[in-house]
């Protein structure tokens, strides 16, 4: 049995790592507390059949690399609230599956519970629970098609489509082209990877706008960005100046757009003829289900130029 950590019911303290996607085919559970413990993340998990399994951790010794004393990134498993003996996040310089002894399950429901004891970025990809005294396996070429089958998810990702526009980046920029595009009769696709749009202007980062706007020839530029753009009065301002509610708000208004947060796009379809973009492949990072987006125009607005390049 696979439980992915993004998959917790209530992460607590611990925030949702997106950005390494590409490298391991899953976001994962990051425990920055600036040196003071989280809260504790929970779920519950349904189990078949009750008994003994060998519990995986996967996860890693962040500062090993660096020989740095001290496994700053240190947490615990509690299982129906009983914590394991061994203590995570204190070996390895990379991504493996730590090992954690064996616990009992119960038939139907158990309670799974991440607890950070340092507020030192632990790091928690996920658990598995099996029969065997063999480790899941590790290897990239492996991992993604086996997440998928003890998920019990197809092997194929799910079509949406096809779309006028296809806007991947859910920040200031496109936001602006989805809302643009959706204004002049386009059917439009918003994708965004975090749970809120804004990019650096959400509540997220913080960033304040301060653009320079409605300039010389151009005395309509940035007017859709006034729609939606935060007020602070310094960078980084506060929580609340920066309306995250309100950019969602704007942008679902829009009969003509699509918005899909929680979806980061990490794979490219070339056409066969031409240089040109037939769709994006995506990861909800809830779930991990993958969707292929199709469409006649792309924009990317990831900051990263990750689906142009």
């Amino acid at each position: 049995m696979l439980v992915e950590a993004e998959s917790f019911a209530n992460r607590g303290g611990w925030k949702l790592d997106t950005q390494f996607i590409h490298e391991m085919g899953s976001p994962y559970l990051l425990a920055h507390g600036l040196g003071r413990p989280v809260a504790d993340a929970t779920t519950t998990v349904e189990v078949a059949t009750a008994g003994r399994y060998r519990v995986w951790v996967r996860t890693k010794d962040w500062v090993a690399r660096w020989q740095a004393p001290g496994t700053p990134g240190r947490f615990q498993l509690l299982v129906n609230d009983k914590p394991l003996s061994e203590t995570f996040g204190t070996t390895g310089a990379e991504w493996h599956w730590q090992a954690g002894g064996e616990v009992e399950l119960n038939a139907g429901s158990n309670r799974l519970t991440l607890h950070d004891l340092t507020g030192f970025d632990g790091r928690c990809d996920a658990i598995a629970f099996t029969r065997s005294e063999q480790s899941p396996p590790n290897d990239s070429a492996v991992l993604p098609s086996w997440r998928r089958s003890a998920l019990g998810l197809p092997a194929e990702p799910e079509t949406k489509g096809p779309y006028d526009l296809v806007v991947v980046g859910g920040g200031y920029s496109g936001m602006g082209a989805a809302i643009s595009g959706a204004r002049m009769g386009l059917k439009v696709a918003l994708i965004q990877n975090r749970s809120v749009l804004g990019g650096n202007g959400s509540s997220e980062v913080r960033v304040w706008a301060m653009g320079l706007i409605r300039r010389g020839k151009y005395p309509r530029i940035g007017e859709i960005i006034e729609e939606f753009c935060d007020h602070a009065k310094k960078s980084p301002g506060t929580y609340e100046e920066f309306g995250d509610a309100k950019k969602e708000a704007v942008v679902r208004a829009e009969p003509n757009i699509d918005l899909f947060l929680n979806t980061h796009a990490f794979g490219v379809e070339k056409a066969v003829v031409g240089n040109r973009i037939e769709a994006v492949t995506c990861l909800d990072t809830r779930t991990s289900r993958e969707f292929r987006f199709t469409g006649r125009f792309f924009c990317d607005a990831t900051g990263h130029a990750t689906i142009g390049h």
